[in-house]
């Protein structure tokens, strides 16, 4: 997202993406491929993600593939009554979207202040072939919430895994981000 609306960087930035992960695959494929990542850049520039990123490494600890998506972006954070308790509002929130208390929410001392953070397991209705047969597919969700205690705006970094077993893993990566993002003012003079 670092290049703002320089659409030709940041296609080469996507063409050389595409070519690193498939370079087998013909030119023609790869462009259709191009246009896919364009088009979703568009739509997330236009909807104040700041950050998008996507993380396929093994993991330090089993040597397992990950393939997490990472997203960041600026959001606002009404003033809440000192008695109001985020994390707990925020339970109860996953408690009833997730079924079964799949979800754990904790709050913890950011550099900008508070940090709320979540994690979640899901299943998603993942297609198995051509036709209309799906499958559940449990994956994994993780997200933390960084602001001043006062309200104001806030940092949201979520990321997503195909492998549940990972979200603890993905919980940790986009505390750190969250955890020690601050604001800053750019002197433009």
């Amino acid at each position: 997202m670092a290049d703002g609306d320089d659409r030709e960087a940041t296609r080469g930035r996507c063409a050389e993406l595409i070519r690193l992960s498939y370079p087998d695959t013909p030119a023609e494929h790869r462009e259709q491929f191009i246009d896919v990542l364009m088009f979703r850049y568009d739509h997330l520039f236009a909807n104040g993600v700041l950050m998008n990123g996507v993380v396929t490494a093994p993991l330090p600890s089993t040597g397992a593939k990950v393939l997490w998506q990472v997203y960041a972006g600026v959001v606002a954070v009404p003033p809440g009554p000192p008695e109001l308790d985020l994390g707990a509002l925020l339970s109860r929130v996953f408690d009833e979207a997730f079924l079964g208390g799949m979800a754990y929410v904790e709050r913890f001392a950011t550099d900008m202040g508070i940090g709320i953070g979540f994690m979640a397991q899901s299943p998603v209705e993942v297609p198995v072939s051509r036709e209309t047969d799906v499958s559940p597919h449990q994956t994994g969700l993780a997200g933390v919430l960084s602001c001043p205690p006062e309200g104001g705006k806030g940092l949201l970094v979520v990321g997503t895994c195909l492998d549940s077993d990972q979200v603890r893993d993905l919980a940790g990566l986009v505390a750190v981000m969250a955890g020690h993002s601050v604001f800053v003012t750019v002197d433009s003079g």
